[in-house]
């Protein structure tokens, strides 16, 4: 433990304690150095002369660090400061004397709505019974662990449809803007119980509606500005894995800064739109935007500056799928007793087009 002294009162200063930028001090008593070469001290050498409580009168202090500045007692807590919580900060002078208390409000519960289901994808009217992935851009940061009970596939007569996604599962984006999906692999794959059973989640030929409740509270705990309803038709099943040469390059004219626009048959996974394309020359990859178009169908690229005449490739990681999760040379969803026979040994395949 630390060996506290009783310092002087600044003169003419109160005792009095501050809350800054997050941070406690107690102003108008003189604390002496602290007797380490550097660094804060642990929460045990100072939370006996000063300390922030929450809760009841017998709740422990809150962890943090402490540190000594020009004199001053600074106590930093380990976690931010939550909204509709109250803090009591407590000096009590090692020399004796009344204890001094100042209690402080947390910062104010946000209440105006912010959020809201920008796009899911992919946007197209009809699914493939096979859909494996969902894809929901949200405009602001949510909160964790509701999709569960937040979002609902309804079927044409409004009644919920059970166990259509994989259980227990989100996956999000570091910035928890975008979430993933996944339709319960089980219910897909043809030859499992769960598929035999049950059949996909999507019927071939069905209408079906997506439901995000407005209710879903984003990161701050404040409900999103409005829900989110989209109508589809379950489609035919797609097992056929996406083929490059059958895709078409649309390149632009030298000088300019066009997008090159590259369209396929089918729509793809949009997430891996974003990284699993690049535009190459001899000399390496060319700088630029991505952007997918026409319900995922198209990809194309704005170069950070204007095209110069030559030959180029389009570099494809074969890792690439559709929305049924197809990869080159590979379907997903294979049946069981069917034997695959076909696949890509390469990590990318390039394919050439020229600028003029």
């Amino acid at each position: 433990m630390l060996a506290v002294l009783a310092g002087p009162r600044a003169s003419g200063q109160q005792v009095s304690i501050q809350l800054e930028n997050g941070a406690f001090r107690v102003t108008g008593w003189i604390a002496p150095p602290l007797p380490r070469a550097r660094g804060a001290a642990p929460a045990q050498d100072w939370s006996s002369v000063f300390a922030v409580y929450t809760g009841p009168a017998d709740a422990p202090p809150l962890l943090g660090t402490y540190t000594v500045e020009v004199g001053t007692i600074v106590f930093r807590p380990k976690y931010p400061f939550a909204s509709g919580v109250r803090y009591r900060a407590v000096f009590r002078p090692p020399g004796g004397g009344a204890p001094v208390e100042k209690i402080f409000d947390g910062p104010s519960r946000a209440t105006t709505p912010l959020a809201r289901v920008d796009n899911v994808y992919p946007t197209a009217d009809v699914w493939p019974a096979n859909l494996l992935r969902l894809y929901i851009q949200f405009s602001a940061p949510m909160s964790r662990g509701e999709a569960a009970a937040r979002i609902h596939m309804l079927d044409a007569k409004g009644a919920v449809l059970a166990g259509v996604f994989l259980p227990g599962e989100e996956l999000w984006d570091p910035a928890g803007m975008r979430l993933t999906m996944t339709f319960d692999p089980g219910r897909i794959k043809r030859g499992l119980t769960a598929n035999m059973a049950m059949g996909p989640p999507i019927a071939e030929g069905k209408l079906c509606t997506l439901l995000i409740d407005r209710e879903w509270p984003d990161a701050r705990g404040v409900a999103m500005v409005e829900g989110f309803r989209r109508q589809f038709r379950g489609g035919p099943a797609d097992r056929i894995p996406p083929d490059p040469k059958t895709w078409r390059i649309a390149a632009p004219k030298a000088g300019t800064s066009d997008a090159l626009a590259v369209t396929f048959p089918k729509p793809m996974n949009d997430a891996l739109l974003q990284r699993m394309l690049w535009v190459a020359t001899p000399q390496g990859n060319v700088d630029g935007t991505v952007s997918a178009a026409q319900q995922e169908t198209q990809w194309r690229f704005v170069p950070r500056t204007p095209w110069k005449p030559g030959d180029y490739q389009l570099v494809v990681d074969t890792a690439i799928e559709d929305v049924a999760r197809n990869r080159i040379g590979q379907p997903f969803d294979v049946d069981v007793f069917e034997h695959v026979t076909q696949h890509i040994a390469t990590k990318t395949i390039s394919l050439p087009f020229t600028i003029r």
